[in-house]
Protein backbone atom coordinates (compact mmCIF):
# COMPACT_ATOMS: atom_id res chain seq x y z
CA UNK A 1 0.00 0.00 0.00
CA UNK A 2 1.38 3.57 -1.22
CA UNK A 3 1.48 6.82 1.18
CA UNK A 4 -1.17 8.18 -1.77
CA UNK A 5 -3.44 5.12 -0.83
CA UNK A 6 -3.10 5.68 2.95
CA UNK A 7 -3.95 9.11 2.48
CA UNK A 8 -5.63 9.62 -0.27
CA UNK A 9 -6.48 13.35 0.65
CA UNK A 10 -4.75 15.69 -2.29
CA UNK A 11 -4.77 19.05 -0.65
CA UNK A 12 -1.27 21.05 -0.31
CA UNK A 13 -1.40 23.99 2.26
CA UNK A 14 0.83 26.73 1.71
CA UNK A 15 3.46 26.96 3.63
CA UNK A 16 5.75 30.23 5.11
CA UNK A 17 8.79 29.51 7.63
CA UNK A 18 9.57 32.66 9.16
CA UNK A 19 13.28 32.87 8.80
CA UNK A 20 14.50 33.70 12.48
CA UNK A 21 12.41 30.79 14.67
CA UNK A 22 11.73 28.50 11.71
CA UNK A 23 8.09 28.55 12.70
CA UNK A 24 5.50 27.50 9.80
CA UNK A 25 2.35 29.23 9.40
CA UNK A 26 -0.09 27.49 6.97
CA UNK A 27 -2.77 29.11 4.70
CA UNK A 28 -5.98 27.21 2.94
CA UNK A 29 -7.34 29.02 -0.05
CA UNK A 30 -10.60 28.64 -1.35
CA UNK A 31 -11.79 31.23 -4.54
CA UNK A 32 -10.16 34.61 -3.09
CA UNK A 33 -10.28 33.78 0.62
CA UNK A 34 -7.96 32.77 3.06
CA UNK A 35 -8.21 31.05 6.34
CA UNK A 36 -4.54 30.46 8.15
CA UNK A 37 -2.63 28.49 11.21
CA UNK A 38 -0.20 30.56 12.97
CA UNK A 39 0.53 33.97 11.78
CA UNK A 40 4.13 33.62 12.44
CA UNK A 41 5.31 36.90 10.61
CA UNK A 42 2.97 39.31 9.00
CA UNK A 43 5.43 40.57 6.17
CA UNK A 44 5.48 37.35 4.72
CA UNK A 45 2.11 36.62 5.14
CA UNK A 46 1.02 40.29 3.90
CA UNK A 47 3.25 39.43 0.75
CA UNK A 48 1.70 36.10 0.08
CA UNK A 49 -1.99 36.98 0.60
CA UNK A 50 -1.09 40.15 -1.80
CA UNK A 51 0.37 38.06 -4.09
CA UNK A 52 -2.59 35.55 -4.59
CA UNK A 53 -5.00 38.41 -3.81
CA UNK A 54 -6.47 36.54 -1.12
CA UNK A 55 -8.36 38.25 1.33
CA UNK A 56 -7.61 36.82 5.09
CA UNK A 57 -10.77 35.61 7.12
CA UNK A 58 -9.62 33.40 9.99
CA UNK A 59 -6.55 32.69 11.99
CA UNK A 60 -6.64 29.77 14.02
CA UNK A 61 -3.73 29.26 16.72
CA UNK A 62 -2.47 25.94 17.72
CA UNK A 63 -0.91 27.14 20.69
CA UNK A 64 0.02 30.65 22.34
CA UNK A 65 4.03 30.66 22.19
CA UNK A 66 5.12 34.16 20.48
CA UNK A 67 7.24 32.59 17.37
CA UNK A 68 3.47 31.10 15.97
CA UNK A 69 1.48 34.03 16.35
CA UNK A 70 4.03 36.73 16.10
CA UNK A 71 2.15 38.91 13.17
CA UNK A 72 -0.91 38.15 14.47
CA UNK A 73 -1.26 42.02 16.15
CA UNK A 74 -0.36 43.41 12.09
CA UNK A 75 -2.68 41.06 10.51
CA UNK A 76 -5.50 42.29 12.92
CA UNK A 77 -4.93 45.65 11.55
CA UNK A 78 -5.22 45.14 7.89
CA UNK A 79 -7.74 42.75 7.85
CA UNK A 80 -10.78 42.14 9.04
CA UNK A 81 -10.24 38.91 11.14
CA UNK A 82 -11.61 36.05 12.87
CA UNK A 83 -9.64 34.35 15.89
CA UNK A 84 -10.29 31.05 17.28
CA UNK A 85 -7.92 29.51 20.38
CA UNK A 86 -8.79 27.69 23.08
CA UNK A 87 -9.52 29.20 26.32
CA UNK A 88 -5.87 28.89 27.22
CA UNK A 89 -4.55 29.81 24.43
CA UNK A 90 -6.37 33.34 24.46
CA UNK A 91 -5.39 33.65 27.87
CA UNK A 92 -1.87 33.22 27.32
CA UNK A 93 -1.40 35.25 23.93
CA UNK A 94 -2.32 38.52 26.36
CA UNK A 95 0.66 37.53 28.52
CA UNK A 96 4.57 38.30 28.04
CA UNK A 97 5.30 35.85 30.19
CA UNK A 98 2.66 32.85 28.92
CA UNK A 99 3.83 33.54 25.08
CA UNK A 100 7.55 33.14 25.57
CA UNK A 101 8.07 36.89 24.32
CA UNK A 102 9.71 38.30 27.45
CA UNK A 103 12.84 35.14 26.95
CA UNK A 104 12.93 35.12 23.60
CA UNK A 105 16.01 36.63 22.72
CA UNK A 106 17.77 34.11 25.55
CA UNK A 107 15.82 30.91 24.13
CA UNK A 108 16.85 31.84 20.35
CA UNK A 109 20.67 32.73 21.97
CA UNK A 110 21.31 29.69 23.63
CA UNK A 111 19.40 27.27 21.12
CA UNK A 112 21.91 28.56 18.43
CA UNK A 113 24.27 28.26 21.06
CA UNK A 114 25.22 31.56 20.94
CA UNK A 115 25.41 31.87 17.19
CA UNK A 116 22.26 34.26 17.22
CA UNK A 117 22.08 37.70 18.95
CA UNK A 118 18.71 39.51 17.84
CA UNK A 119 16.45 41.77 19.61
CA UNK A 120 13.10 40.44 20.04
CA UNK A 121 10.59 43.19 21.24
CA UNK A 122 8.36 41.33 24.25
CA UNK A 123 4.13 42.07 22.71
CA UNK A 124 0.87 40.89 23.69
CA UNK A 125 -2.25 39.98 21.48
CA UNK A 126 -5.88 40.87 22.70
CA UNK A 127 -7.56 37.42 23.25
CA UNK A 128 -9.43 35.44 20.36
CA UNK A 129 -12.44 36.18 19.21
CA UNK A 130 -13.64 32.81 19.69
CA UNK A 131 -12.42 30.58 22.19
CA UNK A 132 -13.35 26.75 23.53
CA UNK A 133 -12.69 24.56 26.31
CA UNK A 134 -13.06 21.73 25.00
CA UNK A 135 -12.92 20.13 21.25
CA UNK A 136 -14.56 23.13 18.80
CA UNK A 137 -15.64 22.16 15.38
CA UNK A 138 -15.37 25.00 12.35
CA UNK A 139 -16.64 24.81 8.96
CA UNK A 140 -15.74 27.30 6.44
CA UNK A 141 -16.75 26.80 2.88
CA UNK A 142 -17.81 23.40 3.41
CA UNK A 143 -14.24 22.63 4.78
CA UNK A 144 -14.85 20.74 8.45
CA UNK A 145 -11.96 22.10 11.16
CA UNK A 146 -11.75 20.09 14.14
CA UNK A 147 -9.92 21.75 16.91
CA UNK A 148 -8.68 19.28 19.94
CA UNK A 149 -7.13 20.52 22.69
CA UNK A 150 -4.07 18.88 24.06
CA UNK A 151 -2.36 20.49 27.24
CA UNK A 152 1.36 20.10 27.99
CA UNK A 153 3.52 21.70 25.48
CA UNK A 154 1.59 24.60 26.43
CA UNK A 155 -1.88 24.67 28.48
CA UNK A 156 -3.94 26.02 25.49
CA UNK A 157 -2.25 23.84 22.86
CA UNK A 158 -4.29 22.75 20.01
CA UNK A 159 -4.08 19.86 17.08
CA UNK A 160 -6.12 20.87 14.37
CA UNK A 161 -7.77 18.47 11.92
CA UNK A 162 -8.87 19.13 8.33
CA UNK A 163 -11.38 17.27 7.04
CA UNK A 164 -10.26 14.24 8.59
CA UNK A 165 -7.44 14.35 6.30
CA UNK A 166 -4.78 16.79 7.56
CA UNK A 167 -3.48 17.76 11.02
CA UNK A 168 -1.99 20.42 12.15
CA UNK A 169 -0.18 19.33 15.11
CA UNK A 170 1.59 22.48 16.37
CA UNK A 171 4.82 21.95 18.26
CA UNK A 172 4.05 18.13 18.87
CA UNK A 173 5.32 15.55 16.22
CA UNK A 174 8.14 18.18 15.56
CA UNK A 175 10.69 15.82 12.74
CA UNK A 176 13.36 14.77 15.12
CA UNK A 177 12.33 16.07 18.43
CA UNK A 178 11.09 14.95 21.85
CA UNK A 179 7.94 17.21 23.38
CA UNK A 180 8.93 19.91 24.83
CA UNK A 181 7.05 20.81 28.43
CA UNK A 182 9.92 22.85 30.37
CA UNK A 183 9.30 26.22 28.11
CA UNK A 184 6.66 28.67 30.05
CA UNK A 185 3.64 27.36 30.38
CA UNK A 186 4.44 23.67 30.05
CA UNK A 187 4.06 21.10 32.40
CA UNK A 188 4.76 17.21 32.61
CA UNK A 189 1.59 16.44 34.02
CA UNK A 190 -0.65 17.96 32.18
CA UNK A 191 1.16 15.88 29.08
CA UNK A 192 1.07 13.12 30.78
CA UNK A 193 -2.94 13.50 32.05
CA UNK A 194 -3.76 15.09 28.98
CA UNK A 195 -1.89 16.10 25.79
CA UNK A 196 -1.19 12.05 25.37
CA UNK A 197 -4.42 11.20 25.71
CA UNK A 198 -5.61 13.74 22.79
CA UNK A 199 -2.37 13.04 20.73
CA UNK A 200 -3.32 9.06 21.12
CA UNK A 201 -6.87 9.69 19.50
CA UNK A 202 -5.72 11.40 16.79
CA UNK A 203 -6.40 9.30 13.69
CA UNK A 204 -3.85 7.45 11.81
CA UNK A 205 -2.28 7.64 9.39
CA UNK A 206 -2.65 11.16 8.76
CA UNK A 207 -1.12 13.95 6.99
CA UNK A 208 0.93 16.28 9.10
CA UNK A 209 2.02 19.32 9.36
CA UNK A 210 4.05 20.75 12.29
CA UNK A 211 4.85 24.00 13.87
CA UNK A 212 8.28 23.34 12.82
CA UNK A 213 10.08 21.09 9.76
CA UNK A 214 8.45 19.10 6.84
CA UNK A 215 5.33 17.35 6.76
CA UNK A 216 5.10 13.90 7.31
CA UNK A 217 2.87 11.35 7.54
CA UNK A 218 2.11 10.38 10.78
CA UNK A 219 1.23 6.35 11.72
CA UNK A 220 0.75 4.08 14.56
CA UNK A 221 4.70 3.42 14.89
CA UNK A 222 5.45 7.49 14.45
CA UNK A 223 3.17 7.67 17.37
CA UNK A 224 4.80 5.04 19.56
CA UNK A 225 8.20 6.28 19.13
CA UNK A 226 6.64 9.14 21.53
CA UNK A 227 5.28 6.86 24.13
CA UNK A 228 1.87 6.89 22.20
CA UNK A 229 0.85 3.63 22.71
Amino acid sequence: MSVSDMCPFSYTPACLTDPLTQSNCYIIAHDKQALLIDPNNAPLIRSYLEAQHLLLEYVLLTHEHCDHMAGLNELRQAYKVQVIASKACSDGIQSTTLNMSRIMESYLYFKSKGSLRVSYPKFTCLAADITFDNSYLFTWYGHLFRCLPAAGHTPGSTCIIMDSALLFSGDYFIPGEEVITRLPGGSDELYEQVGKKALRALPAPIRTYPGHGESFLLTQEVKQTYGLY
